[in-house]
């Protein structure tokens, strides 16, 4: 495997592109900015250089480069199969349509070396837990899955996706990666703790959190947030929900997208199940950044050193929204983990996708995310 990292920022590359990586064989992932003006050349650069190759990418809520993080800029890698090889379909994206639409990608992708599939998706058009559902029912245990969902800073109106050559909507596009020389790893990590007890989900419909322990859940979580709750749902961020559902060994975390005061009731990010368990969490610096080192350290268990490999991370934005100024410490932290052969490019997320311990994939938010690919 041949494998190049680069930046556009302010205008210009970090370093000339490498024509000569361009063939049928080549992958090129593209992580940049929601303000198209900004890396329109950036983009043109990547098309007229890489015309043989697939292209496949969305935008960000931060563009992660090693150990930096950028806005208003394009991350890419550009990755040359010597003895592997992929796959990419897209679909139009429908949220009623999701769990079909999992199912869908499976029976399309799956053959018998597939060894993972890729996903990236518009938020906006997407069920996330609906989706893993569809993914779960044909999915091999020998493949993983890990991806993300395309950002717009913090504000969740537009997003878009590669296809085709071409930036979209309302699309989701799954990447099938695919030989016995191909190693994929992966690790997902959160960092927020638990706080105060568990409670019952009593009703829920979907996303939409009704009650817990037969009370009404945003009179619930408003006392718990305090002061904080006059600046819901952006003071949301801090404080996710966290989801114990029967069947999985770790918790889920659960962003908060919306309060409805009329029916007293909290929209998640993603499903939580009726008579699940729930408890509230809040976020701890050192926790977050312990997380991320605990997602690198799963994902080097198999690491051959002397290969050259790519990590592609995905973070959620409410990392990012937490950290502040400290947001590249948990970057940091990935990159030493890994070791200098390992190059990382990436970007934050309204949610991401991983595979858990209890061998299903899930859909989560707050987490560190990683993939890493590379060829014996």
């Amino acid at each position: 495997m041949k494998l190049e990292t680069y930046l556009f920022s302010d205008g210009s590359w970090d370093r000339e592109l490498d024509f000569s990586l361009d063939s049928k064989s080549t992958l090129v992932f593209v992580f940049g900015s929601i303000h198209i003006d900004d890396i329109q050349t950036g983009l043109d650069d990547i098309f007229n250089s890489f015309k043989k190759a697939t292209i496949v990418g969305c935008s960000t809520a931060g563009e992660i480069y090693n150990t930096e993080v950028f806005d208003n800029s394009i991350s890419i890698s550009v990755i040359k199969l010597e003895k592997s090889r992929f796959k990419v379909i897209s679909k139009k994206a429908k949220e009623d349509y999701s769990y079909e639409l999992g199912k869908e990608i499976v029976h399309e992708l799956i053959e018998d070396d597939l060894k993972s599939i890729f996903i990236l998706s518009n938020v906006l058009s997407i069920n996330g837990s609906e989706l893993t559902k569809g993914i779960n029912v044909n999915l091999p245990d020998s493949c993983s899955v890990s991806g993300g969902l395309a950002g717009n800073g913090v504000e969740f109106n537009r997003t878009w996706i590669i296809v085709d050559g071409k930036l979209v909507e309302d699309y989701i596009c799954a990447v099938g990666l695919y030989g016995d020389s191909l190693h994929i790893e992966y690790g997902c990590k959160c960092g927020w703790r638990r706080f105060g007890i568990d409670r019952k989900v009593t009703h829920s419909c979907d996303n939409v959190l009704y009650t817990l322990n037969n009370k009404p859940a945003l009179e619930i979580y408003k006392r718990f947030l305090g002061e904080k709750a006059k600046s819901l749902p952006s003071s949301a961020l801090n404080f996710p929900i966290m989801l114990i559902e029967e069947g999985f060994l770790e918790p889920k975390f659960r962003a908060v997208k919306a309060v409805d005061e009329v029916s007293n009731s909290i929209t998640l990010a993603g499903n939580i199940p009726q008579n699940s368990l729930v408890s509230f969490a809040v976020a701890n610096f050192d926790d977050i950044i312990d997380g991320a080192q605990i997602a690198a350290e799963e994902l080097c268990n198999d690491l051959q050193n002397d290969k050259e490999a790519l990590c592609i991370g995905i973070s959620c934005v409410a990392r990012r929204v937490v950290l502040k100024q400290h947001i590249e410490d948990e970057l940091e932290v990935v990159v030493d983990t890994m070791g200098d052969k390992v190059s990382m490019v990436g970007f934050y997320s309204y949610g991401e996708f991983s595979k858990s311990k209890s061998g299903n994939c899930s859909f989560h938010n707050q987490t560190m995310t990683l993939t890493l690919i590379y060829e014996s």
